[in-house]
Formats: structure tokens, sequence, C-alpha cells
């Protein structure tokens, strides 16, 4: 009987990602709002309005674009629905990206993978094991050697890598602090 995954909340992303780049990703989404499905626009739109409160404005949604997304960094930080919804609708402003890592993914073999169409942000969470050979330098080069064409920075190959594989390196970084405390 094959072992029971488990699974980190989505929002759990937010302990491997930089101040700055969540708000870089939170202002490209909700800044291009025009280019992503109806249905995570619509759900993005719910939750800002529930839950993000922007000085001056009854609904947080009509908030100037840059006072909105720094207002919507604490509903990042604790709501895996939100994150789920954000980094699917950041996927498809990055269709390129997300068919490359999809190749190079499959190419190295990981498991469980899902189909490029799947739409992550029903799923339960990530997974907590990640390949240790696959370190994010590496699917960082790999993506610059398959495709040299395409202009995206290391921290935007990580989160589709994160995103595309459903998997944080939540174990490698569990293992080094093993090993750190060993050494103590």
């Amino acid at each position: 009987m094959p072992e029971k995954e488990e699974f980190l909340p989505f929002h759990a992303i937010n302990e491997f990602m930089r101040d700055d780049y969540r708000l870089v990703i939170l202002n490209e989404v909700l800044g291009n709002q025009d280019q992503i499905p109806g249905d995570k626009k619509a759900g993005i739109g719910k939750l800002i309005a529930r839950y993000v409160t922007v000085p001056g404005f009854r609904n947080s949604n009509l908030a100037p674009l840059g006072r909105k997304a720094k207002g919507s960094v604490s509903l990042f930080e604790r709501s895996s629905d939100f994150v789920a919804l954000i980094v699917e609708s950041w996927r498809h402003l990055h269709e390129p990206l997300a068919k490359v890592i999809i190749e190079i993914l499959t190419e190295r073999e990981w498991a469980s993978l899902l189909s490029i169409e799947m739409d992550r942000s029903k799923l339960p969470g990530f997974l907590i094991h990640w390949p240790k050979q696959d370190t994010f330098e590496i699917l960082s080069k790999a993506v610059q050697e398959k495709d040299p064409q395409l202009q995206e920075s290391d921290d935007n190959i990580s989160l589709m890598a994160v995103w595309m594989g459903n998997r944080l390196p939540y174990d490698l970084f569990a293992e080094e602090e093993k090993e750190e405390k060993k050494a103590e």
C-alpha cells in the first residue's frame, strides 16, 4: 500500500518567498486581471473585498493597484485559497514558462506530475518531497538552456517549478536543519 502523501497548505509558500517578490507577484496578477480566467478573477475579487482593508475605500477592489497589492500581502500570508488563486492566475500570465517547466520536470522524471492544463488551485496543497538533485539553480539553468529566448527571472522560474511540480522543498530544509543540529 503506498504511503499517504503529506501536504503543506498553499500559504506555506511564504516561508520560501522573499517579501519583495511576493509584492511583485501580487502587483502583476492584480494589474493584469483582464488576462486571467474569469473564475480566478472573481475569486480574487471576492477574497479582497471580504478580507483586505485599504484605508479610504469601502471596496478594496477599487483602490489603486499599489495600495490594493500592499493591502493583500497579509491575506496572501495567511490564506491558502488566496495563494492558490493568485499563483494559478500568475501561471496563466507566464504560459510559455509553464510549458518549459513541465517539459523539464517530465525529463527529470518528477513523480506525480500533473498535466499543464490541471488547475492546481483545486489541490489540497503542496507535496513536501523535493528531488535533492533538482535545486532551484539547476532548474533555472535547465530553463535557460532549453529556451534561451525566454526572459524570466530566477525567482519566476523557481515559483513556476514549485507550482507546476506542486511541491515545496520542505524536506530538503528539514534535512539541513537535522544535519546542522548534529554538527553542534
